[in-house]
């Protein structure tokens, strides 16, 4: 029973050390961070009103290279790239590049995409790959699915766009099988909108994709441009019932988000957070004009600087970012936020509560090794299998 928690000693020794670090308000070297690559994005979606906004004052590439070289930033190990839409950046490929160059122990770059653009995304994604080759860097793209067919252009308001999302998914799945040094998976976002369509979508794409992620909205102002897209979006009555017992059932079958699930499911039930955030410790958000935030769902009053003003290492360790760290803790939206963005910073930094977790349902964590064994061992198998002979 204790496997759990002595297979990770040291991330149990990190979770230590950030709840004291948490307790004091004092940061840590990130280890995680969602970078806006621009706010541009050709889709309408009901839930998101980002695509109203005009790209102005983004940040070049040499200033992202400069973020990435700053030796602050020497620990990070997980990269959101986000948007708008980030395939519409006209060099998106140029800064998974420099994020190959200058972050020395990165380990997975994580694109969310709506995929309306199949094209782009396939030479865009073999662009990126040809920079990450020599390197252990995973190459995660995940296209967002609403809904199957009609339901998903109802939402996205894009005629035709089902078939654009699952072709940029079909051509995403088939590079992935030539290079182990892709995932590509579906990203699907629970709304008032489309909570019965969760099982349509997960059972009509788990086994055309490398994963389905299931994740509740937030209702942030950020997004939502008005009170009405809000009510839309939010589940209410029947369908938080509906879904909740939709993901009790995915915890019994994906062992690999079962911790997840469970903790969504206890902060509907228990109207708190069970488990730790560390937005604003050890994972952040930087927009596209450089603004860093603690993260992307809160809004300018959480606001620590921007980068063309200060170094990171001065932002983050500053006298105003001790204050917004202080106002987090109390911060009412964070106790009941559902996302999962820094999950995998979770389970990684923090330990604690996923160990406990795991303690608590031994077959869950059995489960967990045998898939990700079987993952680990066909990356190698294909990693041999796609290797060009060495010459002579």
């Amino acid at each position: 029973m204790s496997s759990p928690v002595l297979s990770n000693l040291p991330g149990l020794v990190k979770g230590a050390q950030f709840r004291v670090a948490f307790r004091a308000a004092m940061p840590q070297h990130p280890t995680f961070m969602i970078l806006q690559t621009t706010v541009a994005c050709n889709s309408r979606c009901r839930m998101c009103s980002i695509w109203k906004m005009v790209p102005e004052n983004e940040m070049s590439l040499q200033e992202v290279e400069r973020l990435f070289a700053d030796p602050y930033m020497r620990k990070l190990r997980w990269l959101n790239l986000t948007g708008g839409e980030p395939f519409m950046r006209q060099n998106f490929a140029e800064i998974v590049k420099a994020a190959a160059l200058h972050l020395p122990n990165l380990e997975i770059i994580a694109i969310p995409s709506n995929g309306f653009m199949p094209d782009r995304v396939e030479k865009t994604t073999l662009q990126m790959l040809d920079y990450l080759r020599g390197t252990d860097i995973l190459l995660n793209v995940n296209i967002s699915i609403d809904g199957i067919g009609a339901k998903h252009e109802e939402i996205r308001r894009i005629p035709g766009g089902f078939d654009k999302v699952t072709e940029s998914l079909r051509r995403l799945q088939a590079i992935g099988k030539q290079n182990p040094q892709l995932e590509s998976g579906v990203e699907a976002i629970i709304t008032g909108l489309n909570v019965g369509e969760m099982r349509k979508i997960y059972e009509g794409l788990k086994d055309h994709t490398d994963h389905v992620n299931l994740t509740p909205a937030i209702i942030s102002s950020y997004y939502l441009g008005n009170e009405q897209m809000a009510s839309d979006v939010k589940l209410s009555g029947p369908d938080i019932g509906e879904m909740l017992g939709f993901l009790e059932e995915m915890e019994r079958k994906e062992p690999a988000y079962a911790f997840y699930f469970n903790n969504v499911r206890s902060i509907y039930m228990h109207g708190h957070r069970t488990f730790p955030c560390l937005m604003g410790w050890k994972s952040m958000y930087v927009n596209a004009t450089g603004d860093v935030f603690p993260c992307h769902l809160l809004g300018p009053d959480y606001l620590m600087g921007n980068l063309r003003d200060a170094t990171m290492e001065e932002i983050w360790t500053g006298p105003h970012a001790k204050q917004v760290r202080e106002r987090l803790k109390e911060e009412k939206f964070c106790d009941v936020c559902t996302n999962n963005c820094d999950i995998l910073n979770n389970l990684k930094e923090e330990t604690w509560s996923f160990a406990a977790y795991m303690v608590q349902h031994p077959e869950t964590f059995r489960r967990l090794l045998r898939d990700i064994r079987e993952k680990e061992h066909w990356r190698k198998y294909a990693g041999r299998r796609v290797r060009a002979p060495s010459p002579g």
